[in-house]
């Protein structure tokens, strides 16, 4: 499984791909890191330019890495109505990108996030930045990984923790089917 973690922006736009391969057995080895990284937009830009050179840039990502599922935070209310607009339509160009693909979506709130990364769904942002570099096996004292492309990869981990649970539950449906 090959997971692509999308934590959209107008101006920066995390992202990050996960794979996980299947053990003799039918375990689930550790999660491993394939690419990370921000795809930086010019804030002067007019709104639709920045939104095609996202697209473009994902589409360019997803082309080249093949991802087989989707992650995205869920909305969640923000203190500005216009801000909230603008990334309702960043993650309109990632939904848009997916349905062209075929990639199933799965989206998490920011509790379900820090839950599956620290065991508690209050964590601080540091705390589920270290638990992505630990889970993932990455460089710890390295601080080239950005706040957005960390959120990109914590969403990777927590679909992979959750499609662990939803296989072991009896009768258990997947969210793409919901």
């Amino acid at each position: 499984m090959r997971i692509i973690g999308i934590d959209p922006g107008t101006v920066c736009c995390g992202y990050g791909i996960v794979e996980t391969r299947t053990r003799r057995g039918g375990s689930q080895a550790n999660p491993v890191h394939i690419i990370s990284g921000d795809i930086r937009l010019d804030k002067k830009e007019p709104l639709p330019a920045r939104l095609k050179t996202l697209y473009d840039s994902l589409k360019s990502i997803t082309e080249q890495y093949k991802p087989s599922h989707l992650c995205l935070e869920k909305i969640f209310y923000h203190k500005s109505i216009r801000s909230a607009f603008t990334l309702g339509s960043a993650r309109g160009v990632v939904l848009l990108l997916a349905a062209e693909n075929n990639i199933p979506v799965s989206e998490y709130n920011s509790t379900e996030l820090k839950m599956a990364l620290t065991g508690y769904g209050r964590a601080e942002k540091r705390q589920v930045q270290e638990m992505v570099k630990v889970i993932l096996n990455l460089d710890r004292s390295d601080s080239t990984l950005s706040e957005d492309s960390t959120d990109a990869l914590a969403l990777c981990i927590c679909h992979i923790n959750s499609s662990r649970v939803r296989c072991k539950e009896p009768g258990a449906r997947s969210q793409e089917s919901e």
